[in-house]
């Protein structure tokens, strides 16, 4: 089944010349060391490249077209947002969920465990963390300048 054509003669002439000279690359890095996976990874890349050149057809650009398309209907029809729709409806978690899952991994690649304890026990509220940081401020000023 033949795809319509989603790039411009520019489009496709660029990444056809493109392609060839990735594949024209990776042919000589192999023939140099046959074992080479980049010259290896540089061909397949570039026959693709020159694939989508030659039919003026990207996948990836079709796909992310109809995603796009998708999610602005659904956004426009449900009032949900575009995110949401793109993701078929998996729940998005909260600042306070991403913060302590930052924290907690900090914590492991550091081997600080008292940090992810640290991270369950919550402040009340902002005014409380403000003077919580002011007091330490004090402090490291006055453990540096014993005056």
């Amino acid at each position: 089944m033949m795809q319509q054509a989603n790039l411009s003669e520019k489009n496709a002439f660029c990444r056809f010349a493109m392609g060839t000279s990735m594949t024209a690359y990776g042919i000589a890095k192999v023939s140099r060391n046959p074992d080479c996976t980049k010259g290896r990874l540089m061909i397949a890349l570039g026959a693709m490249k020159m694939a989508e050149g030659i039919f003026k057809y990207c996948p990836t650009k079709a796909l992310m077209s109809s995603c796009m398309e998708n999610s602005m209907s659904n956004s426009n029809s449900t009032g949900n947002s575009s995110m949401q729709s793109m993701f078929s409806g998996q729940n998005s978690m909260s600042s306070e969920q991403i913060d302590k899952l930052m924290k907690d991994f900090a914590s492991v690649i550091t081997g600080n465990t008292s940090a992810s304890t640290a991270t369950t026990a919550k402040q009340p509220d902002a005014s409380t963390s403000t003077q919580n940081s002011s007091v330490n401020k004090n402090s490291t000023n006055k453990a540096q300048n014993p005056s």
